[in-house]
């Protein structure tokens, strides 16, 4: 079993990315459940999407000791830091979130803006660079639930910055 927290706040698409993630594992046909939290604003407040994956059925409803997590803004990194487990793996948004553990990470919302053109794009360039460091799930079926989830006319550009996150993550 995988537990992944995915912390930010809104207006960066965690909630997204997270749906993202469980569709792609249930496209594997492993056992996923979704859950989320995010504040009353629409931006600005905090957002976070848990998403447990496992092969064998799961009995968490919620994520109880993250083996990873996303932080993709200081907000997000702050409020749920202490989800993480001791040995578990954090990936931040270089630019935007400063920890006090060892974390490994890329400037997502740059990559969204510089190489995508769009920094509403951060969502899926953080989570192509966690499926390539974590193999959590396939980077085809992550394709897939993008195409399926993103807004319709939009895929083109979710994909092309999926794909930079993941190219990043495969360095």
């Amino acid at each position: 079993m995988t537990q992944i927290r995915i912390a930010g706040f809104g207006g960066q698409g965690v909630i997204l990315a997270g749906v993202i993630l469980g569709e792609a594992a249930a496209i594997e046909g492993l056992n996923v459940i979704q859950t989320q939290d995010y504040g009353s604003q629409s931006r600005g407040g905090h957002s976070v999407a848990d998403v447990i994956i496992s092969k064998e059925p799961i009995y968490d409803v919620i994520v109880t000791k993250a083996d990873v997590l996303l932080a993709m803004s200081q907000i997000g990194y702050r409020g749920t830091k202490e989800s993480l487990k001791d040995e578990g793996l954090l990936i931040i948004d270089t630019d935007l979130v400063e920890p006090d553990r060892e974390f490994i990470g890329a400037p997502f919302t740059r990559l969204a803006e510089e190489e995508v053109g769009l920094a509403l794009t951060v969502n899926m360039v953080a989570l192509g660079y966690l499926v390539a460091k974590t193999g959590v799930v396939k980077k085809e079926s992550v394709e897939e639930a993008i195409k399926r989830r993103v807004p319709k006319g939009t895929e083109e550009v979710n994909l092309k910055a999926f794909r930079i996150g993941y190219e990043e993550g495969a360095k």
